[in-house]
């Protein structure tokens, strides 16, 4: 048995085909090609899976990729780019098979989309909220909505919200009773074609506003946020905020220009390994990007300063002090030189190390960070006394 997402050249049994497949019977999701007509089928790589997971297959002239995501945010590529000479029109779909010619299976798919050149998916390129409560409203903007909304839906965990107001490029939303957390996406009639999810948590806690949350980099775990009374509760999976690539729970906000985030760090709980919560400034969202970061290494009771300075290098220590929870962090930006500072009272701050230069562009996030040193465990810390403040 092996259900996927398939791009085929022909509906005969012997057509080239690319396909991101589940093969049930060994827990493990293939990336497999026949490049051509009447040849074996080839498996190129794999990834161990438990239910649900993001499949995706996609073609870029003759060049077919495969990719694998546990959130439908952050994309793993799948072995390498495989050349099949298929025709310009193909077929594109869902592939499900039993294993025998005598039994059925049958496989669930949501969230399904197709978008080409001359038919985009709908996208959400921002929203207002990641956390919300019960009769909260929720601002999804983005391109591909529609003139209007006709039988075009939005879902949240598959169950449809309560629209408000809705066009091509924005839709209001209301978290309705019942609902519950999970993707966000924008679903467009008539074809149903599904938007790029946004993680969304309903809580009875919600961030306030202009903060916003997802996990950044392969975290195994799906993390989660909440806010009470002062205090931000942020739970964090992923091996680490180091190397050349990060994986961590993110609270966070937009900053243009300079800028600093003062956090007390009350609490660290659960994780294994280097659990390394802390206040951070970032460029983008993605797990390579430039970052610095005032963070602590609960393993070693330790408080240092971090930094990425170009996309894609490794991480880089550069300074650190023995700490006792609750302890007070900073970074701060001047232009393209980054600073940490630490601080037993929030009063008297002492650096750590010395500026570090980083290009980052203008527009960066500020905010802060968890992960659990894992990709199958969770760390959560505290933060409270934050503070985000621009000259």
């Amino acid at each position: 048995m092996a259900p996927g997402v398939m791009i085929r050249e022909t509906l005969t049994a012997g057509s080239t085909n690319a396909e991101t497949a589940d093969w049930a019977a060994s827990s493990t999701i293939y990336f497999d090609a026949r490049t051509s007509t009447g040849a074996s089928t080839t498996p190129y790589a794999s990834v161990s899976e438990t239910l649900p997971y993001w499949l995706k297959v996609s073609r870029s002239g003759n060049s077919f990729s495969s990719f694998t995501s546990m959130d439908g945010v952050n994309w793993m590529q799948r072995g390498t780019s495989q050349t099949i000479n298929m025709a310009q029109s193909v077929y594109v779909g869902l592939a499900v098979n039993s294993g025998s010619a005598s039994s059925l299976a049958t496989a669930t798919f949501d969230n399904v989309s197709v978008s080409s050149a001359s038919a985009p998916a709908p996208v959400i390129s921002s929203v207002s909220a990641t956390t919300g409560s019960i009769g909260s409203q929720v601002a999804i903007s983005g391109t591909g909505f529609g003139g209007s909304q006709g039988n075009s839906v939005v879902l949240l965990n598959g169950t449809a919200v309560t629209i408000n107001t809705w066009s091509g490029t924005s839709i209001s939303i209301t978290i309705p009773g019942g609902a519950t957390s999970g993707p966000l996406v924008v679903s467009v009639a008539p074809g149903m074609n599904d938007s790029n999810p946004v993680m969304f948590t309903v809580t009875t806690q919600p961030l306030p506003s202009s903060w916003l949350d997802q996990d950044v980099g392969a975290t195994g775990v799906g993390g989660k946020a909440s806010y009470a009374n002062g205090v931000f509760t942020v739970t964090g999976a992923g091996a680490q905020i180091y190397g050349t690539a990060d994986a961590f729970h993110f609270v966070y906000q937009p900053l243009s220009g300079d800028g600093t985030i003062v956090a007390r760090l009350v609490s660290v709980q659960g994780g294994s390994g280097f659990v390394a919560p802390g206040v951070m400034i970032r460029e983008t969202l993605t797990a390579a990007s430039t970052n610095a970061e005032t963070a602590d290494w609960a393993a070693y009771s330790s408080i240092y300063f971090d930094a990425r300075t170009s996309t894609g290098a490794s991480t880089t220590p550069y300074a650190s002090v023995s700490e006792t929870l609750p302890y007070w962090v900073k970074v701060s930006r001047s232009g393209n030189s980054f600073s940490s500072y630490t601080s037993p009272d929030g009063v008297n701050w002492t650096q750590r190390g010395t500026s570090q230069t980083i290009n980052m562009a203008q527009s960066v996030y500020v905010g802060l960070a968890v992960n659990s040193g894992s990709a199958s465990a969770i760390a959560t810390a505290t933060f409270d006394n934050v503070s985000v403040s621009a000259p």
